[in-house]
C-alpha cells in the first residue's frame, strides 16, 4: 500500500500540447520534489548542528515547493508553478551567495540559477529572472570586492565572474530560442501530416469524380444515422436515384460529356439535400443515393421528389433518351420508422424496389413505400 502511494506521488500524468510544455512539466515536478527531499533532510540536519538561521531557510524552501507541487498536480497551473519555482531558486541561491560568498568557489553554484530559469521559462521570462538575479549577484560580488576569500576576491575575480555569466546567460538563450524554433517547424511539419491524412481520409469516404460520399462511407455512416433517428423519434426517408438512359448519352455525347452531366447532377442533389441530418451518396455509376431524418414525413418525401424536376431544369440535352430530349432521372423512396426497419440492407432493397416501378413505369419519375409499422 506505501508502496503504492509512493509511486502514485512520483507519478504524474500529463497529456502536453507539444514537446516543450512535457519538457517543462516534467522537469518542474522532479525539481519540486527533489527540493522537497533535500530542504527537508538538510532542515533536520541543520536543526542537529543549531545552525538554526539556515534551517530556517530550509523550512522556507521547503514550504514553497510544496505549495509549488500542489499549483501542478492539483490545480494544474504550470505558469504559476514555473514562476514560484524559479522565483524560490533564485532567492534561495542570492541568499546562498550572500551568505558564502565565494567560499570554496560557492559562485560555481550559482549557474543552476539561470539554467532553471530557461529551462522551466522559456527565453523571454527565462532572461527576466536571470537579468534580475544577477543584477543582484553582480552588486553583491562588487561591493564584496577585498572582502570575500578573506579578502583575496579581488576586481579580476569579479571580471571573470561577470564575463562568463553574461556568456552563460547568451548561451542559454540562444539555446532556448533553438529549441523553440525546433518545436515551431515540428509543428508545421505534424500539421503538413494532419492535413494529409485529412486528405487521405476525405478521399477514402467521397467519389473523386462527385466529391459527393461513396458507398464505403454510406455503409459507415447509416447505422450512425439508424441510431440518432431511434433516438430523438425522427423518421428515415432514404431514396436511390438513377439517371434515364444515361449509357445511351454516354455513348454519343462522349464519357468526359458524361462525367461533366454526372457533376452538374451531384451538385444539383447536394444543394437540394443539404441539412447537418442528411447525407448525399454516389453509389457507382449513374445511381445516387441520400437520406433525411425528419419528423414530417411528408415534407421529405416532397423535398426528394422535387429533384426530378430540378434536374430536368439544368437542360442538360438528350436526343437519344426515349423519355426526353433532356437528361432526366427515377427515383424510388422509402421512409421507414427505425424502430421497425433498422438495417441498412432493407432500407436499400426497399428504395431499389421502388426505383424499378418507377422505371417499370416510364421513368422521369419517382415512387415511393412507407414503412411505418409492423406487417403480419
Amino acid at each position: 500500500m506505501l508502496k503504492l502511494k509512493v509511486q502514485q506521488f512520483l507519478s504524474l500524468n500529463v497529456n502536453p500540447k507539444d514537446h516543450r510544455t512535457y519538457r517543462r512539466i516534467v522537469l518542474t515536478h522532479f525539481l519540486l520534489i527533489a527540493i522537497m527531499f533535500s530542504t527537508l533532510f538538510f532542515f533536520f540536519l541543520n536543526l542537529y548542528l543549531k545552525e538554526y538561521f539556515t534551517a530556517t531557510i530550509d523550512m522556507f524552501g521547503f514550504s514553497i515547493a510544496l505549495y509549488a507541487l500542489y499549483q501542478l498536480r492539483v490545480k494544474h497551473q504550470l505558469e504559476q508553478t514555473t514562476r514560484i519555482t524559479t522565483g524560490a531558486f533564485i532567492l534561495f541561491f542570492l541568499i546562498f551567495v550572500y551568505i558564502k560568498g565565494n567560499e570554496h568557489f560557492g559562485l560555481i553554484w550559482s549557474i543552476y540559477a539561470p539554467i532553471l530559469a530557461f529551462s522551466l521559462n522559456g527565453k523571454r521570462i527565462g532572461l527576466y529572472f536571470s537579468l534580475i538575479f544577477y543584477t543582484i549577484a553582480f552588486i553583491l560580488a562588487f561591493t564584496h570586492i577585498g572582502v570575500w576569500n578573506n579578502g583575496s576576491w579581488d576586481h579580476k575575480d569579479f571580471l571573470r565572474f561577470f564575463f562568463a555569466s553574461n556568456i552563460l546567460v547568451y548561451l542559454l538563450y540562444l539555446h532556448e530560442q533553438s529549441l523553440e524554433k525546433s518545436d515551431f517547424k515540428l509543428k508545421e511539419v505534424r500539421a503538413k501530416e494532419q492535413e494529409y491524412i485529412n486528405k487521405l481520409q476525405e478521399i477514402s469516404i467521397t467519389d473523386p469524380l462527385t466529391t459527393l460520399y461513396n458507398r464505403r462511407y454510406f455503409n459507415e455512416v447509416m447505422p450512425k444515422v439508424i441510431s440518432i433517428a431511434k433516438r430523438n423519434g425522427l423518421y428515415i426517408t432514404f431514396f436511390i436515384l438513377d439517371v434515364d438512359y444515361f449509357k445511351p448519352y454516354n455513348d454519343n455525347y462522349g464519357h468526359i460529356a458524361g462525367d461533366k452531366a454526372l457533376v452538374k447532377i451531384s451538385k444539383t442533389i447536394k444543394q437540394h439535400v443539404q441539412r447537418d441530418d442528411d447525407f448525399v451518396f454516389r453509389f457507382g455509376g449513374e445511381e445516387f443515393g441520400g437520406v433525411l431524418l425528419s419528423s414530417d414525413i411528408k415534407s421529405s418525401e416532397a423535398h426528394v421528389q422535387e429533384i426530378i424536376k430540378i434536374i430536368q431544369d439544368l437542360g442538360i440535352e438528350h436526343k437519344y433518351s426515349q423519355v426526353s430530349d433532356i437528361l432526366t432521372a427515377s427515383i424510388g423512396i422509402v421512409t421507414v420508422d427505425p424502430h421497425i426497419v433498422d438495417t441498412i440492407e432493407t432500407l436499400y432493397i426497399l428504395a431499389d424496389k421502388e426505383l424499378y416501378r418507377a422505371k417499370e413505369k416510364g421513368r422521369n419519375r419517382c415512387y415511393c413505400k412507407r414503412v411505418l409499422e409492423e406487417t403480419a
